[in-house]
């Protein structure tokens, strides 16, 4: 089988020849760019490494020389990403010298400004909005540009503004340039393409912009602001998505959506209150996409304890769920594949990043990944990759060992 059938047997809940793997496809399913460049090293390929997604610091081995890395990891899934992501275009590479003195490619708009206390900080528009403290891993978030709002009439006089945004008004100009994109990886190769929006989110913007305490405020004491921003981003998405699918359609297997609903030993919010929120903007966008796209599946990136959430989620339309953190409260992958298996494909949880890969010996990594795989992979329904992304600290032995044993153990 192809990749591209491979992935889509897999979730149609058949059994293709081997489990599917996504090494790095989208920014919740990747590697660490030091880690990688590691491995790159220990493999003795030499060609340049990219990172796209900056904040977070991930590699891109969609961008390798030849899909060197990806190949030898048995990768399967190609990104069709936004060309703006982390808030500049990916062109105009440069080499930029990581923290280990090796280098990587960064976007040419990537300008971290150096602060006195040696973080860096990453600045738009004249105001510092992303960090990284010296000698940190990634850039976190500092700046809330709407944590002023106070009411429903603050909202309001905001939302005119924000209408013209990138991130909720998407240019003709860059969906023409991933339409290009995405017509030539799905001519020019056979891997499946998982379309990544970037910005398809409900829950994951109340705190990027109004801030964690403000948002959970008004979750809870300001329900008719609540709903009048979840009405703003379910018709700023809902235009935008049609006119992604009219331009990409056609060449995409797969559609992410990003909301971190869950936390480690549970869901942040109640299932009420996703039911009343969430929920129904949610289910308006599979039902977009189902319509204009019947053969495209929608991908649901939300980490944590969310098993609670998870028949909410079957029940709007998500097709699949990552990334499945088996190391949260009531993720047990036995449990899930028992309880949910038949109604949703499991994009995640081979392995837990946050234990195994990160503290024990690779024969304990191969040793965890051929029990999650002898879990997960019957009936189909399971794409194979971490449960979230591999960390700066994890060896090249440790990677080899994950997706050596997922391609072995991984066959039908």
């Amino acid at each position: 089988m192809t990749s591209r059938e491979r992935v889509v047997a897999t979730l149609n809940h058949e059994e293709p020849d081997r489990v599917p793997i996504d090494f790095g496809s989208s920014f919740n399913t990747g590697v660490n760019v030091i880690a990688y460049n590691r491995l790159k090293k220990h493999l003795g390929i030499s060609s340049p490494t990219h990172s796209r997604y900056v904040i977070p610091m991930l590699a891109a081995p969609d961008l390798d020389e030849g899909l060197e890395v990806l190949r030898l990891m048995g990768g399967d899934v190609l990104p069709l990403p936004r060309l703006f992501v982390d808030g500049m275009p990916s062109k105009d590479w440069k080499p930029w010298t990581l923290k280990d003195h090796s280098v990587c490619l960064v976007p040419g708009r990537f300008n971290p400004v150096k602060n006195e206390d040696g973080a860096l900080d990453m600045v738009f528009q004249g105001v510092p909005q992303f960090r990284m403290p010296r000698n940190g891993h990634y850039f976190d978030r500092i700046f809330t540009p709407l944590s002023f709002v106070e009411n429903l009439r603050q909202l309001e006089e905001v939302l005119p503004g924000l209408r013209t945004h990138r991130a909720f008004n998407w240019a003709e100009a860059e969906l023409e340039i991933m339409a290009e994109w995405g017509r030539r990886v799905h001519e020019d190769t056979d891997y499946a393409i998982l379309g990544d929006p970037y910005t398809l989110s409900f829950y994951q913007p109340g705190f990027e912009l109004f801030g964690y305490e403000k948002f959970f405020v008004f979750l809870a004491a300001e329900p008719d602001l609540v709903h009048r921003w979840m009405e703003f981003l379910a018709e700023s998405h809902l235009a935008n998505l049609a006119n992604y699918l009219e331009a990409v359609g056609d060449y995409i297997n797969v559609i992410i959506m990003v909301d971190d609903y869950g936390q480690q030993k549970g869901p942040q919010i109640s299932t009420g209150m996703f039911r009343e929120y969430f929920k129904p903007r949610v289910a308006r966008v599979c039902e977009l996409v189902h319509e204009r796209c019947p053969h495209v599946k929608i991908l649901l990136h939300s980490c944590g304890s969310v098993a609670p959430l998870i028949p909410e989620f079957i029940e709007a339309g998500i097709d699949a769920l990552n990334p499945v953190q088996i190391t949260a409260d009531k993720m047990d992958p036995a449990v899930l594949k028992r309880e949910f298996g038949e109604h949703i494909t499991f994009w995640g949880g081979g392995i837990g990043t946050q234990t195994t890969l990160s503290h024990g010996t690779p024969d304990d990594v191969r040793e965890e990944v051929e029990r999650t795989l002898g879990i997960f992979k019957p009936g189909g329904g399971y794409v194979f990759t971490p449960d979230h992304n591999i960390q700066e600290h994890v060896s090249p032995e440790k990677i080899l060992a994950v997706y050596e044993t997922a391609k072995e153990f991984g066959k039908y």
